[in-house]
């Protein structure tokens, strides 16, 4: 299910995507309030892959990537198959 909706999420894109998401960590360690920072390719919302992929997130509360209760991370994807 999820390379289905990667690839339909890539369209623009060969198979491929970057994206880097913002969001609030609580004290589960669940994800909040995400927003997309960047995307590449733009506009072939892999943005929006990665904030679906972001509700399955946890994060251990010593995660150093936490910063005043926030976290930056850095998403790569890649289809099986596709060329770089």
């Amino acid at each position: 299910m999820l390379i289905a909706a990667f690839a339909a999420a890539a369209v623009l894109a060969p198979g491929q995507g970057e994206a880097v998401i913002r969001c609030r960590v609580l004290a589960s360690g669940q994800l909040s309030r995400c927003v997309v920072v960047s995307e590449t390719p733009k506009g072939a919302n892999v943005g929006a892959f990665a904030l679906m992929l972001a509700k399955n997130y946890r994060v251990a509360p010593d995660d150093r990537r936490i910063r005043d209760g926030m976290i930056t991370i850095p998403m790569q994807f890649k289809l099986p198959g596709a060329t770089p």
